[in-house]
């Protein structure tokens, strides 16, 4: 009896069979490696998520989340401190201003109805600064910068003459609410009585006389001439208290301003009471 040789199929089946089942185990431990890490990652995401809003905020984080402006910085100069003081008038009798005259704070606004920057201004800002008007803290008074446009000093002329019937800041704000506030308007005697028929001025008659008369003419032209001889060129400038803006700024910072010059004024006039009351008496005369 001849005894064959094994048969070399059956090894061969199972060689094959084996890689492929390597070839699937790795396959299957690749993935559950992907998985796994995706998994930590996901988990390590939502830890530090956590962490974070647990975490005090910075105070980048804070300035960005609630803005903060930083009021406008005091003047040292004592020349310029000077100027300030002079252009601060609290005049009861002033038809251009608002607020009461011993107000803390005054803010005097150089400005032009054809500037667009006034036209922001106006529509923006003053609408938050008139609660601080009402509330006794500021006062605003108006000067004439009237330079922009070839009309801007009749537009002034006749804010003068509204202010003579009681009714400067209704024409204001008659003005500014039609302006372009990313223009230069022109302006006519006609449609600048029909802004004071809109502000409520009574006599249209007398506001008309008024508005081209030669003094009101001469009144805003000394203004302008004023206002560039003390170093101011542009529109909208305010002083502020003891410190003065140059150029456009929103409400919030606005309203810090205000509130910073405020708490000073109160300071000082503390600090005055104070060293009054502590000064020593003078000495009684011998008879």
């Amino acid at each position: 009896m001849s005894v064959q040789p094994p048969s070399s199929t059956p090894t061969q089946t199972q060689s094959k069979t084996n890689r492929a089942t390597v070839i699937t185990l790795v396959v299957i431990a690749v993935i559950l490696a992907v998985l796994a890490a995706a998994l930590l990652q996901n988990v390590a995401s939502r830890r530090h998520q956590a962490a974070a809003s647990q975490a005090p905020a910075s105070s980048s984080d804070s300035a960005a989340a609630v803005p903060e402006p930083v009021p406008a910085p005091p003047v040292a100069d004592q020349q310029t401190l000077e100027l300030i003081h002079s252009e601060i008038h609290r005049d009861p009798a002033d038809g251009q201003a608002k607020g009461k005259v011993d107000a803390p704070v005054v803010m005097v606004i150089y400005s032009d109805f054809a500037c667009p920057f006034c036209t922001q201004f106006a529509r923006n800002v003053e609408p938050e600064l008139n609660k601080l008007v009402k509330e006794g803290t500021l006062r605003i008074e108006w000067r004439d910068l009237a330079q922009i446009s070839e009309t801007s000093p009749l537009a002034a002329q006749a804010g003068r003459a509204a202010a003579k019937q009681g009714k400067f800041w209704e024409f204001h704000d008659a003005v500014y609410a039609a302006a372009d506030p990313k223009g230069h308007p022109a302006y006519t005697e006609d449609s600048l009585v029909d802004f004071a028929k809109k502000a409520g001025v009574a006599d249209l008659s007398k506001f008309r006389t008024d508005m081209t008369a030669a003094e009101t003419v001469k009144a805003v032209s000394e203004s302008t001439n004023h206002v560039h001889s003390i170093g101011i060129q542009g529109t909208p400038f305010m002083i502020v208290g003891e410190t003065y803006i140059n150029g456009y700024k929103d409400a919030d910072y606005m309203t810090a301003v205000v509130k910073s010059q405020a708490a000073k004024a109160k300071e000082a006039k503390e600090a005055k009471g104070t060293k009054g009351a502590t000064r020593p008496a003078a000495p009684a005369s011998a008879n």
